[in-house]
């Protein structure tokens, strides 16, 4: 069986600025087998902060291709950066394009293509950067088995 990622949407409660309890929306990217691991996972994650109520409101399976993080330890942004990898069939000569979803920790759009590029420079494929986009995800938890 093959681990995924899935995308979840909770609301909490944590402490806020002068003791005062503040609610707020989160996306968390949590990576696991199935939609009960991934609730366990990330109760154990978030419990430290919650100082209230805790609902997680949606669990879907995302499909990234990749996650590159940044050496940078200021970059708090996760972007969505799709790419069109190019290849040809040798037989009829035919250009294909195959999408392929990257997810980049950057501080802004121009350091996700540049942590993008510099990850893609050791590649062998030739791609086209179609879209790069903030995504709302606030941290990821990777599987502990």
């Amino acid at each position: 069986m093959v681990q995924s990622w899935f995308e979840c949407k909770v609301t909490y409660e944590r402490a806020g600025e002068k003791g005062l309890n503040t609610k707020v929306n989160e996306v968390y990217l949590v990576q696991g087998f199935t939609f009960t691991e991934i609730e366990k996972h990330l109760t154990k994650e978030l419990q430290p902060q919650v100082t209230g109520e805790f609902n997680i409101n949606k669990i879907e399976r995302t499909k990234y291709n990749e996650l590159v993080d940044s050496n940078s330890e200021t970059a708090d942004k996760w972007f969505k950066c799709k790419i069109s990898i190019i290849t040809v069939d040798e037989v009829s000569a035919k250009e294909k394009k195959t999408s392929v979803v990257i997810l980049v920790k950057a501080d802004d759009v121009s350091g996700a293509v540049k942590n993008l590029t510099k990850h893609m420079e050791d590649s062998v494929m030739d791609y086209d950067l179609v879209s790069v986009n903030e995504s709302a995800i606030v941290d990821i938890f990777h599987y502990e088995g």
